[in-house]
């Protein structure tokens, strides 16, 4: 009896009791351009109709796995999709985002004219909830790119350009062999909320395969992403994935042959998320001066170590300007000379900011929003900035807002912290919503707080507020301290 050959291709389509958006993903993948592929649905446990709809599909390239309850966990979902597939290359996509009609045609093309690539993403354009486009989510077009061994690593501490997973094709054959069956049970013990690595798997895998192999990125979006409350990540803590990923990074970068990783870099990150937890759990206005000191002792050795490393001084930035509004007065001028080219959006406006800031003390990123009560989207590290900065102009800021379940109903420096939902009866016309986010999704935050505000309301990110710190617009404010917690 001969067998058949098995498909260049698989797709793994992962699910669970989301069957209104499944069909639309399914009949995108079905609907390719590029046919020559097997669709794996593998199935958490639905209760809602999932599997009967798959299993009536005349289709013959589908196959249905339903897990047992016993291991439907998301990580056990993901894996064994890498190990059921029998396709050469794989795809690991989910129920709630669309496939362009040639996004598969497009990635196999561009790994057969890139034989060294084993792994290649593809940019992305968003949709809200009900699957309409959201105005802004692809600006200018970007050029394809190859990353040799090692090169994806480096690049993602300047521009950290973050693969969305639905859109990774990998061969097979180069799966790290830490991604065995044994991964979803191995890992969740190290940690004390395995939720705190939440999402940087994004990251690892690509690098991973960096080590030795090139990896691509398609400039094209191939793939629309869905916005919507619910695929959030709700990790116990905002800061301890950052803090996980950039010392397995460091790890990563030290294994590809020949490299010379800029230890201090990595270390910046790693000190960055560790600042940034203890700010962001400072529930009170008061800063105690145990976080004080650490900031302090943070932002000397980043100074100590620019010279050596101005890239590793970029990294821990928002430590600089967070030790620069708690202690007023020190104003430091090595950032003027500094330049952030080659580094992502936020880097470049922060260290504007701080250069506007080394110029004047008196500027403030709040100017021109004097007079309106402000709401502040999101409770990470710039967050904590935009807070001490209002404070320090006389700015209300009513509320952070959050969408991990973890964070609200807590406070930030005084502050308080709501669900999204709380805008609906909060936030009215005269008010603003400031975007505190540092990617460059801004139209993505955007449409997310439009889907709960009641009316109209001003949207606006503050990295558009820094465009704003020059001499015509700076204004003179009040600079009162901060608040210090003695002991």
């Amino acid at each position: 009896m001969s067998r058949r050959a098995p498909p260049p291709l698989t797709v793994a389509l992962l699910t669970y009791n989301r069957l209104h958006y499944l069909k639309e993903a399914v009949e995108a993948i079905l609907g390719q351009s590029y046919r020559t592929f097997e669709l794996l649905v593998l199935d958490n446990g639905s209760t809602d109709g999932t599997g009967a709809y798959i299993l009536g599909l005349p289709d013959p390239r589908i196959r249905y796995v339903r897990n047992s309850v016993h291991y439907s966990t998301v990580e056990f979902n993901c894996c064994s999709a890498f190990h059921l597939a029998i396709g050469k290359r794989v795809i690991v996509t989910h129920d709630d985002d669309i496939m362009e009609p040639d996004m598969l045609e497009r990635q196999m093309a561009f790994m057969d004219a890139h034989p060294e690539v084993r792994l290649a993403w593809t940019r992305v354009s968003d949709i809200d909830q009900d699957g309409r486009a959201i105005p802004g989510s692809v600006n200018a077009p970007e050029e394809d790119r190859v990353f040799g061994p090692g090169e994806y690593i480096a690049s993602f501490l300047r521009e950290r350009l973050w693969p969305m997973p639905s859109g990774v094709m990998l061969e097979r054959a180069c799966l790290p062999r830490l991604y065995s069956m044994e991964l979803p049970f191995r890992e969740a013990p190290r940690l004390k909320n395995p939720m705190d690595a939440a999402g940087i798997a994004d990251v690892l895998l690509p690098a991973r395969v960096n080590r030795r192999h090139a990896i691509g990125y398609i400039g094209a979006p191939l793939l629309r992403r869905r916005v919507h409350t619910n695929q959030f990540s709700h990790a116990a803590s905002l800061s301890r994935p950052g803090v996980y990923l950039y010392r397995r990074l460091k790890r990563v970068a030290g294994q590809v042959p020949g490299g010379r990783p800029d230890a201090l870099h990595f270390d910046a990150f790693v000190e960055r998320f560790d600042i940034q937890e203890l700010i962001t759990t400072q529930a009170r206005a008061r800063v105690g001066t145990g976080v004080v000191d650490r900031v302090a002792r943070a932002t000397t050795k980043l100074k100590a170590n620019l010279d050596a490393s101005p890239d590793a001084f970029l990294a821990g930035l928002p430590i600089v300007m967070l030790h620069d509004l708690l202690t007023p007065g020190e104003r430091f001028a090595g950032v003027k000379g500094l330049s952030a080219q080659g580094h992502g959006s936020a880097t470049r406006q922060l260290l504007r900011w701080a250069q506007a800031r080394a110029d004047d003390a008196s500027a403030n990123l709040l100017a021109p929003l004097a007079g309106r009560r402000v709401v502040v989207f999101g409770s990470a590290f710039i967050a904590a900035l935009l807070v001490l900065e209002a404070r320090r102009g006389g700015c209300e800021v009513l509320a952070c807002l959050d969408s991990n379940v973890n964070r609200q109903g807590r406070s930030l420096l005084g502050v308080p912290i709501h669900a999204l939902d709380w805008m609906r009866e909060h936030v009215g016309p005269e008010d603003v919503v400031l975007v505190s986010s540092e990617r460059d999704h801004e139209h993505y935050i955007e449409a997310l707080i439009r889907q709960h505000l009641a009316g109209a309301a001003l949207i606006i990110s503050w990295k558009d507020l820094v465009d704003g710190l020059d001499g015509a617009t700076r204004q003179q404010h009040s600079t009162a301290p901060i608040e210090v917690e003695t002991a």
